[in-house]
């Protein structure tokens, strides 16, 4: 068996099962954290994709109009 790190090797059994639950209840937590940021940068993603998205129909919009009057008539777009 490896050596324990930490000084857990004089430890006993229950000590090291309270010790084992102690690092289990830290990884749920953990966890919970980790989630918690992948939702966050998950809408993050999602909100700027939709900004770039409105962003590149509003200026195909605009162009679309200069292209429009730069015919010599000026048509009305429907948005």
């Amino acid at each position: 068996m490896n050596k324990l790190s930490n000084g857990r090797e004089n430890m006993s059994k229950e000590q090291l099962m309270g010790v084992c639950d102690q690092l289990e209840q830290e990884l749920v937590g953990a966890q919970a954290v980790n989630k918690a940021y992948k939702k966050h940068l998950e809408q993050v993603i999602e909100y700027h994709s939709v900004e770039k998205y409105r962003s590149i129909v509003q200026k195909n919009r605009e162009a679309n109009r200069t292209a429009d009057t730069v015919g010599g008539t000026v048509e009305k777009v429907e948005e």
